[in-house]
């Protein structure tokens, strides 16, 4: 039997695996109302904070933590009609439900963790404008940041909550008039073209990496962020399955209070947040739990701190001229009038070397990872962690500087950029 090149280019063919669906990387032409415009899905399994679900070419995701709903639909198809997005000129405050097209191709940024996401996800080149006072660590994401607009908040006519409550102002981005599709900021706002990306208030390690997933659905990107994820979380366990079974160390957070004089007025112990918390235990450490306090006496405060193996101090510099700087191991010592040289009866972290903060990575434009990368890098926040967790005074850590041992900042600017 003889077969025409034809047939046997068709036989091939119907030999090969069928093409997997994907999410669309652009507009659709045509609209079928039966077919899944989202064949690429994500599913929340920790503590993030949001929820998302998928029907046909919409995307339904409540934000539990900013307290709104956004419903994203693909771009080229109509907008679902069994949900109603609040008015623009809305009095109602909170509770919001937001329409965007996706994917998006232009947008603001105003929320140091999106942009750490945004970078991880490839998808910067979508960034068209930042909010004016937003800036980040990113030596790449500055040198974007410092060549685009920058955009300017609308403050709108105040609006009573509640009776009992003062009136509050309606705040916009003003990105009416131009191309800009969205912004991504860190809290809910009356502004219905406004998306909260909240990682850093999850209530969980693995949560907080989540949020990957959450920004990905506005760029259609799910399978990219699932790989990712899916990448963090075996890292996470991995680590946490070789943590140290040493004894477990405590670990207290807090500051000293100065005034822009110099004046030391108070030192105050903190209470960390609940994925702080979660992330020593899988390490073996454990947070101290007291009460929030305040002390006028430094001897009272290296009372109630006395037996902490490791201190994360939270303190700020003031600057006479007004605004904050981070503080230098010699601002500890006056700060918290430490010697230089542990003496007997000194507490047990400054005579392990054992006192961090977390601007290892810090910008001089006066922002820090810790609110940037920190926020998602579940895997990598884990492994500092156990760095402090099994030895004492850690410097190989990628967040948390070591003070009495004077590791450096590492300052990022523009002229990092490599890649």
């Amino acid at each position: 039997m003889i077969f025409t090149s034809t047939f046997v280019a068709a036989l091939l063919a119907s030999m090969l695996p069928a093409p997997i669906a994907a999410n669309e990387s652009g507009c659709v032409s045509s609209y079928d109302k039966s077919k899944d415009y989202f064949p690429d899905k994500v599913q929340v399994k920790y503590g993030a904070g949001f929820d998302i679900t998928y029907e046909g070419n919409a995307k339904y995701i409540r934000n539990s933590i900013s307290g709104e709903n956004y419903v994203l639909y693909q771009c080229g198809t109509p907008a679902p009609t069994n949900v109603k997005a609040t008015p623009p000129n809305s009095l109602q405050v909170g509770n919001w439900t937001k329409l965007a097209a996706v994917p998006g191709t232009k947008i603001v940024l105003d929320s140091a963790p999106a942009s750490a996401i945004i970078e991880i996800l490839g998808v910067q080149d979508t960034v068209g404008a930042s909010y004016k006072f937003f800036k980040v660590t990113s030596p790449c994401m500055q040198k974007r940041l410092d060549a685009l607009p920058k955009i300017q908040q609308s403050f709108g006519t105040p609006k009573a909550r509640k009776r009992s409550n003062p009136l509050v102002r309606r705040v916009s981005y003003d990105i009416s008039g131009s191309d800009l599709q969205w912004t991504f900021t860190t809290y809910g706002m009356n502004d219905p073209h406004s998306f909260a990306v909240n990682a850093e208030d999850a209530s969980d390690m693995l949560g907080k990496a989540e949020w990957i997933k959450f920004v990905a659905a506005f760029f259609n990107k799910e399978a990219e962020a699932n790989k990712i994820f899916d990448a963090i979380e075996a890292r996470y366990k991995s680590i946490q399955r070789k943590a140290s079974s040493e004894a477990s160390k405590t670990v207290g957070f807090a500051r000293y209070n100065k005034v822009a004089n110099g004046t030391i007025i108070s030192w105050t112990i903190e209470q960390p947040q609940s994925w702080v918390v979660q992330g020593l235990a899988d390490v073996n450490m454990k947070a101290y739990r007291g009460n929030t306090a305040a002390f006028s006496n430094v001897n009272d405060f290296y009372k109630a701190a006395g037996e902490w193996d490791v201190l994360i101090d939270l303190s700020i510099e003031p600057l006479s001229h007004g605004g904050a700087t981070i503080p230098q191991w010699q601002n500890l010592l006056q700060g918290y009038g430490f010697s230089d040289q542990a003496k007997d009866g000194s507490p047990k972290f400054l005579a392990s070397k054992s006192i961090y903060r977390s601007d290892l990575i810090s910008s001089y434009q006066n922002a820090t990872d810790y609110n940037e990368h920190l926020q998602v890098q579940a895997d990598q926040l884990l492994e500092d962690f156990g760095k402090i967790a099994s030895s004492s005074g850690a410097t190989d850590t990628v967040w948390y500087r070591n003070m009495p041992l004077q590791v450096p900042v590492n300052w990022r600017s523009p002229s990092n950029c490599q890649n």
